[in-house]
């Protein structure tokens, strides 16, 4: 029996399914998925482009209603028959809003509505989305990464919240995938010196507001063949978006390409097979998921869904931990450092220097945990540094009595006071993300 994949999306505003799915969603349907988009709200608290609709700023009950008829419209563009906003008739969500950090990421308002979707108990969103998991029963699930793509609290919350939800769900999905932009493919998407730019109208990007991944990138999706659906269905949200040639701006203004490819990464569920990791990332968000075996549901009382966790910053547990381990490496290896056995070769003498090879293993072993216990590099510097001061001060008569600790004419001495600090230049540039944790 053939089973029709059917692919649920959540977005948290009007347009945002379009803007980093909707080459996804048009490729699903025309090869013949049951595509089901879910919004989390009615976009209620954004800004207006066109002059003649300005007056619906601030109107949020008028502006939800305008934004209804928009993502109603980049639906047919995009060919999808089903779509729902969270809450259906038994709860509304509010547009949260936002403001504009320092760091050029956007952060919560300073104030919002009680029904806004960020100050919503995280287990009743969890739940409501739980609801459309089980009455439409997908076999994949997308949504934002944990980063909300640039910071929006909505997304952020519905990351959150979906990834919660598939616990909830009695309906076993097969993959759960997180929308999520390669830095190199964001950068290039705001550079105003690609072809085309300058004709647009829009202002270049001062700043790039798409944050760094959080997980491992695994689909490049491919959608320059449904281009024309992306740039409808972009055109359709009118009060959110300008559309010139092929780029688009927000409400601020600044120009950005129409992306033809569209990256994931997998926050559960079935893995992309490796001998197609092998050669590159999957070339699709189904490659190498049995819809059949997720359709079938065999097992899933005792095999639930497997979660990958996306590390969390380092915190300030991290680094009192970082300081401590720092302190102990920098007095045991200076200490240590000078420590040689001399063996005689014949009539020549071979100074072994085990003292340092110790030192410097100890160095290297504890700055490396702080690397992959914290998956930062931030932790293991703090060390470095501590170790590198530390010993620098021992090796100071008139500070304190360690002359006889670091002697700085001896290159033993000159490479335990650097060592430390070039290993963690090392480590930082090498890759950790270790086991997935799973739940």
């Amino acid at each position: 029996m053939t089973v029709t994949p059917r692919v649920l999306l959540v977005h948290a505003h009007p347009d945002d399914e379009t803007i980093t799915t909707g080459g996804t969603i048009a490729e699903l349907v025309s090869e013949g998925a049951e595509v089901m988009v879910l919004t989390a709200t009615r976009g209620e608290g954004g800004e207006v482009i066109p002059a003649e609709l300005k007056q619906l700023e601030g109107d949020r009950a008028g502006l939800a209603r305008v934004r209804e008829q928009e993502i109603a419209e980049a639906m047919r563009a995009l060919g999808v028959r089903m779509h729902t906003f969270l809450g259906g008739t038994t709860r509304t969500f509010e547009d949260s809003g936002m403001e504009w950090g320092p760091d050029g990421h956007a952060r919560p308002a300073a104030s919002m509505t009680d029904n806004a979707l960020s100050a919503a108990d995280i287990t009743t969103v969890a739940r409501h989305i739980a609801a459309v998991i089980d009455a439409f029963e997908p076999h994949a699930i997308i949504t934002y990464a944990a980063n909300g793509g640039y910071g929006h609290p909505d997304h952020v919350r519905v990351h959150e919240a979906t990834t919660a939800a598939i616990d909830f769900a009695e309906w076993r999905t097969g993959r759960l995938l997180y929308v999520d932009t390669p830095t190199e493919v964001a950068r290039h998407s705001f550079d105003p010196h690609q072809a085309g730019f300058a004709d647009t109208g829009f202002a270049p990007a001062e700043t790039i507001p798409a944050k760094p991944p959080v997980g491992q990138i695994v689909i490049d999706q491919d959608v320059s063949a449904v281009l024309p659906a992306k740039r409808a269905a972009l055109e359709a949200h009118r009060t959110q978006v300008s559309v010139s040639g092929g780029f688009f701006a927000l409400s601020n203004g600044v120009g950005q390409k129409i992306g033809d490819r569209e990256y994931f990464s997998i926050g559960a569920g079935a893995p992309i097979p490796s001998e197609i990791l092998n050669a590159g990332s999957a070339p699709h968000v189904l490659t190498g998921l049995d819809v059949a075996v997720v359709e079938a549901q065999e097992n899933t009382a005792v095999q639930p869904l497997r979660r990958r966790r996306a590390p969390r910053k380092p915190g300030i547990f991290a680094y009192l931990h970082s300081a401590v381990l720092g302190l102990l490496i920098a007095f045991l290896g200076t200490m240590q450092h000078l420590n040689v056995t001399v063996v005689n070769l014949g009539e020549t003498p071979i100074i072994l220097p085990w003292g340092l090879v110790l030192a410097l293993a100890l160095a290297a072993a504890g700055l490396w945990h702080l690397k992959t216990m914290y998956r930062s590099s931030a932790p293991m510097l703090v060390a470095a540094v501590i170790i590198a001061v530390l010993s620098f001060v021992f090796g100071q008569p008139k500070w304190l009595p360690g002359a006889d600790m670091i002697v700085t004419g001896l290159l033993r001495s000159v490479v335990w006071l650097l060592g430390p600090m070039v290993l963690a230049a090392v480590f930082s540039f090498i890759n950790v993300r270790g086991h997935d944790r799973t739940r």
